[in-house]
């Protein structure tokens, strides 16, 4: 059943005073600009719009007002048929005690106070008007965007004055209680809901194409309210979404009011990224002036395939790896393009977690099969880089390519790691320090620039890495020899932020005396340039001598972890589970450090020599961005 259009017109409302706006020419609604003391600042009003209804009939009960940009133009015609002022325009000045009521104001030419007058006017103000031939014109587009729009909702209002009764003149100041004006609604809306999508996606527009010209110029006669408008222009009309729609959504049309009969069909259909779905028809009806025509659209199966999908998916943002959602992320590749033309595509990061590339019937998505492709990562802290390749591309279908997920801003698990051995495992039976140096560990993956490094340490393949610390006493010589991890700087941040380190460890100990000497470890970071060998900030640590009992320090601001509370020393390579953590600020130039030390125990009177391996296992590497 058709509902009147009179709800349509979005936040304006059914009592309007007008203001009357400045003379426009013959063939424009802009005014003639006209001299100062020539022209008179008015104000008029108008009685309730007519047939007003609910606006919930449109959107969501919202009240009904006018835009402060709203305008109209009006005419002032004489008793002999011609106009004191033609198609001047009016601009919305002030609200009346309600939003039913508004006040428009403009200039006007002086007008002489014994002239017997009417007056017409529409809104919104035309493209073009014309005088002699009474016709205000409009452009209805053929392509719109599933919305309503005011600027689209052509009005004429019932004239005020008649031969028998005319209308005084214009008069400075206001002139609300003399003009009021109830305008009509020209155009037909539909309301197109869509109850099923069985297109396989959601699409991006419907096309209807009627058996007449629904969409173009449409032509008014301003001096009657009543008269039918005219339409030349196009018979097919597109809706083109900026979000795409799916089952649920609903969307709507302006046309042209078109007299149709049953047999005069609309053929209707719509079109994804991929795919156009069959054709269908509705019957032809009276799209009447000022009406709304409910239609309930079920989507069906695609029809007819349009080019090639390369549908990108990702899982997680970022939330549970890099600590915070990414914003947008980056593909390059060589020697091929995107579907954009270039060898570089941005995202912008989304609710659904995929990203459609559509590549049109003729150009050559296959060139992206097997290519090794870089992305970027982009989120407020933080720019990550990782590289995937792509799977063979099939023309004319849709290609799913899972993204690698986001990455940590820093993660090891030495799965991948080959075994290697610096110094962690001396004999107990004599002084055997080994090498004070530090050592860039290339079987861990890195490049050059970003290297890990270590002292004492060492890692059996695919397990864990372990630091060693190594504590000697023979004679009059003491010395504790520091084991040490460093990773790579964490040059993905873009600034400074806090950061949350997460590992897990275990710690064992190798004694020619015992169980003694309880291996302890401090984590933390160091920035580059205090990555300095000759200072002891790098590499294997000598604390050098001191009395029974006394801590061998650690070299880098840390938080510690040892098994006072009564962990057991049976770590191993195999057996690293207790959990670690510790927040703190990082830059791009700093590094994570793990530093393995020792206490010395029991007097030195009670034996003469002692060697010992204080060993701290680490495993599951991550860093995020802290919350």
């Amino acid at each position: 059943m058709n509902r009147k259009i009179s709800a349509m017109r979005i936040l304006r409302s059914s009592l309007i005073g007008i203001l009357l706006a400045a003379t426009a020419c013959n063939q424009s609604t802009e005014p003639t600009p006209v001299p100062e003391t020539e022209t008179i600042q008015v104000t008029i009003g108008t009685g309730p719009r007519i047939d007003i209804q609910t606006r919930t009939e449109l959107t969501d009960g919202t009240d009904i007002k006018w835009e402060s940009d709203d305008r109209l133009a009006l005419w002032a015609r004489n008793s002999d048929g011609s106009f004191a002022f033609e198609g001047a325009v009016f601009s919305l000045w002030r609200y009346g005690t309600t939003w039913e009521q508004a006040f428009f104001r403009g200039e006007v030419p002086a007008m002489d106070p014994s002239g017997a007058y009417r007056y017409h006017a529409v809104s919104p103000v035309p493209a073009s008007a014309s005088a002699e031939t009474r016709q205000a014109t409009y452009e209805i587009p053929a392509v719109q965007d599933g919305t309503f729009h005011g600027e689209w909702d052509v009005m004429v209002a019932d004239a005020v004055g008649s031969e028998e009764a005319p209308a005084p003149a214009l008069v400075e100041g206001d002139n609300s209680d003399a003009v009021a004006l109830a305008f009509h609604h020209k155009i037909h809306l539909l309301r197109i809901r869509i109850p099923e999508n069985r297109l396989g996606e959601k699409i991006s527009q419907i096309t209807l194409n009627f058996p007449v010209e629904v969409a173009g110029t449409m032509s008014v006669d301003f001096t009657d309210a009543a008269a039918v408008p005219t339409v030349s222009g196009s018979k097919s009309l597109t809706l083109r979404f900026d979000e795409p729609k799916d089952a649920g959504d609903e969307v709507y049309a302006t046309i042209a009011p078109v007299i149709l009969s049953e047999a005069d069909a609309i053929e209707i259909y719509a079109t994804g990224t991929l795919y156009e779905s069959q054709h269908r028809t509705i019957a032809g009806k009276a799209f009447a002036e000022g009406h709304i025509t409910p239609i309930a659209y079920n989507i069906p199966e695609a029809g007819e395939t349009l080019g090639t999908s390369v549908r990108l998916t990702l899982d997680e943002a970022g939330e549970h790896t890099l600590g915070e959602r990414i914003q947008s992320f980056t593909l390059r590749v060589e020697g091929a393009s995107f579907d954009n033309g270039t060898a570089e595509r941005t995202f912008t990061v989304g609710e659904s977690g995929t990203y459609e590339m559509l590549f049109p019937q003729g150009s050559n998505p296959e060139a992206l099969s097997g290519k090794e492709v870089t992305i970027t990562y982009d989120s407020e802290h933080a720019l990550l880089t990782r590289h995937f390749t792509l799977p063979e591309i099939t023309p004319e279908a849709v290609n799913t390519v899972a993204l690698p997920g986001v990455p940590y801003l820093l993660s090891e698990d030495f799965s991948a790691v080959e075994s290697f051995d610096i110094d962690t495992n001396n004999t107990l039976g004599n002084t055997s320090s080994g090498s004070n140096t530090a050592s860039t560990l290339s079987q861990l993956p890195a490049n050059a620039s970003t290297s890990w490094t270590g002292a004492r340490c060492g890692v059996e393949a695919g397990k864990s890495l372990r630091l060693c610390s190594r504590n000697e006493c023979a004679a009059l010589t003491r010395g504790s020899y520091h084991g040490r991890l460093d990773s790579p700087n964490l040059k993905a941040l873009k600034g400074s932020c806090r950061i949350v380190v997460r590992f897990n460890y275990s710690m064992a100990r190798s004694s020619n005396q015992g169980n003694m000497l309880q291996p302890y470890l401090a984590a933390g970071i160091a920035d580059d340039g205090t990555r300095d060998a000759t200072s002891n900030l790098w590499g294997s640590f000598i604390s050098g001598e001191g009395d029974p009992g006394t801590i061998l320090q650690y070299n880098i601001p840390a938080v510690i972890y040892d098994l006072n509370d009564g962990g057991a020393l049976d770590g191993s390579y195999d057996n690293v589970t207790r959990p670690a953590e510790f927040t703190t600020t990082a830059t791009p130039a700093h590094r994570i450090v793990w530093e393995a030390y020792m206490q010395s125990g029991e007097p030195r009177e009670t034996f003469k020599y002692y060697y010992s391996n204080n060993w701290v296992y680490i495993d599951n590497i991550t860093v995020s961005i802290a919350e």
